[in-house]
């Protein structure tokens, strides 16, 4: 069985929250803007178009990126993982090799986490710059045990687009 994983950076936050906490820093104006105007050129990218999930960071920054992708592509269902936030990739592993079929699965987080999480997956090197995007195909063992030491079967390299590819792709396919 096979699943593609989009790896996606938050896009651009305020420095410092009001509070002065880390996970409560919002996305800035500007942020938001660069991911209203780029991320639907991610719709035409998707390997699974009617089967979608987004995975979320709880924290702040990466909540409102999860939102305006949702909107961006026409998926309502966001889960909201720790493991995201604090970049465990044993915990991400366990949680995608329970999937029973074929989807999509954005995953939106942080660095230096998903450039961690690139090379775990298929050995790429990847800086995720703000809004960035890496996709990656996971196929996974067809009968699967406990015992099976290796999760995935294979995992390879897609492709990665910064926020301002995205749009630069979108524009050439009009």
């Amino acid at each position: 069985m096979n699943l593609e994983i989009i790896l996606l950076r938050h896009g651009i936050a305020e420095n410092r929250a009001d509070d002065g906490t880390d996970f409560n820093r919002k996305l800035t104006k500007e942020g938001k803007e660069k991911l209203k105007k780029r991320l639907p050129y991610l719709k035409d990218s998707i390997m699974f178009k009617d089967q979608v999930e987004i995975w979320s960071s709880p924290l702040r920054r990466a909540r409102e990126t999860a939102e305006i992708l949702g909107n961006a592509i026409g998926s309502e269902k966001i889960l909201y993982h720790d493991f995201i936030g604090e970049g465990d990739f044993d915990s991400f592993l366990m949680s995608v090799v329970k999937e029973k079929e074929e989807k999509t699965i954005f995953v939106v987080g942080h660095e230096p986490y998903l450039g961690e999480w690139a090379y775990e997956l298929a050995d790429q090197s990847i800086g995720f710059k703000k809004g960035a995007a890496a996709a990656f195909t996971v196929k996974l063992y067809d009968s699967r045990t406990p015992e099976t030491e290796d999760m995935i079967e294979e995992a390879s390299f897609s492709w990665y687009l910064t926020s301002k590819e995205m749009e630069k792709t979108g524009k050439k396919k009009d």
